[in-house]
């Protein structure tokens, strides 16, 4: 029971951010199964991703007197109901409904099951740990958009019979049950420094720019310039996640023997090149490539810097505000970068690759590192 337990940790990665990208790539269905334009279907993942990534701000503060176990049970009976609402909605108004609150729900349960992974698991183990759960993670944003496109031939919202049927396993296997994480956080430790923590928010900001935020774009990218079928193109994207699933272990692994900040260090630099040589590639398969490497590089500067958070005294408390920022990425790059994407197509890769850069600078000189 404790291993299932622990691999219902590891699902819950997968639910949130499957549930989040489910509409991304299949909006006209939706504008023709609401009759609403596609501008309207659109705002459907601003539905999910702005409370989601508002409530993460302050989601661990909230909850750092409560029992996970009772968390994570309360935030999978609102998944389990929200995603019954998607399932049967004959009206948008009702499907964005069972959509917010299934964001609001995984704004508590992402960053407490990293608290809970601390306590359950070995210190020396950690890092391997936080990364099969971030490999999860990438399972669930970048598969959605393939099980999406395959639901649309029975009907796209059968695809949320995955999501409820996942939330029924967590509410029926259950989780590990620990003390609150305001009970075992070291007490005394003095003013807690803010500078490390906001420079760790900087570097996930820019990290949720280069990655979630690039998907689209890169799909749209292998589609002008190969002619790549819709089927290619969510090929291209499935090889991210499928890189950070496989190899999430061994990178984790490889943090807890060289230490977080070395390896962090070493992603951005892969991330880097990486996301500069996409525009220039002359193959699709060379960009598959190049996109798994950056996706799993980006995945890795995560895992260090979570770990890096729950290592430090009282950091468990702000896990969920420096992680936030990952997701308040995406919501802003279409504004950011779709116009430089139409004038230069080179230079929207090339901005998020500088912005690995600073974000390589910004970890190079964050004091959290010292204790780390």
């Amino acid at each position: 029971m404790r291993r299932l337990q622990l691999a219902t940790v590891y699902l819950g990665g997968f639910i949130g951010p499957f549930a989040g990208q489910s509409v991304a790539v299949i909006l006209p269905n939706v504008a023709r199964t609401f009759s609403i334009t596609i501008e309207q279907a659109a705002l459907t993942v601003s539905a999910y991703l702005f409370p989601f990534a508002t409530v993460m701000l302050f989601s661990t503060r909230i909850v750092q007197n409560l029992r996970p176990r009772r968390v994570i049970m309360t935030a999978y009976t609102v998944t389990f109901l929200g995603s019954l609402v998607c399932l049967l909605s004959t009206s948008w108004a009702l499907f964005l409904v069972g959509f917010t609150t299934m964001g609001l729900a995984n704004a508590f349960t992402l960053p407490v099951f990293q608290i809970m992974l601390r306590e359950i698991v070995p210190a020396r183990h950690l890092g391997e740990a936080l990364d099969t759960y971030a490999a999860m993670q990438s399972f669930g944003l970048f598969s959605s958009p393939l099980i999406s496109g395959l639901a649309t031939l029975v009907g796209w919202q059968y695809l949320y019979l995955i999501v409820t049927a996942a939330a029924l396993w967590v509410l029926i296997i259950k989780v590990p049950d620990i003390p609150p994480p305001g009970a075992t956080e070291s007490a005394g430790t003095g003013r807690r420094l803010w500078w490390p923590v906001i420079l760790h928010c900087c570097a996930c900001l820019m990290m949720g720019i280069r990655v979630i935020g690039m998907a689209p774009l890169t799909a749209l990218s292998v589609g002008e310039r190969f002619d790549a079928s819709a089927v290619g193109r969510g090929a291209v994207i499935m090889c991210g996640g499928l890189t950070a699933f496989f190899l999430a272990r061994p990178l984790g692994a490889l943090v807890d023997r060289a230490g977080p900040k070395t390896i962090l260090l070493a992603c951005a630099t892969a991330s880097a090149v990486a996301m500069a040589l996409l525009p220039i590639v002359p193959h699709p398969a060379l960009v598959a490539a190049g996109w798994a490497v950056a996706v799993f590089a980006t995945q890795g500067m995560q895992t260090c810097i979570n770990l890096s958070m729950l290592r430090t005294p009282g950091g468990a408390s702000l896990l969920s505000t420096v992680q936030a920022f990952r997701f308040y990425g995406p919501s802003i790059t279409p504004v950011l970068l779709m116009p430089v994407y139409l004038s230069s197509a080179n230079w929207a890769f090339w901005i998020p690759a500088l912005m690995m850069v600073s974000a390589f600078a910004l970890e190079l000189k964050n004091p959290a590192w010292k204790k780390n």
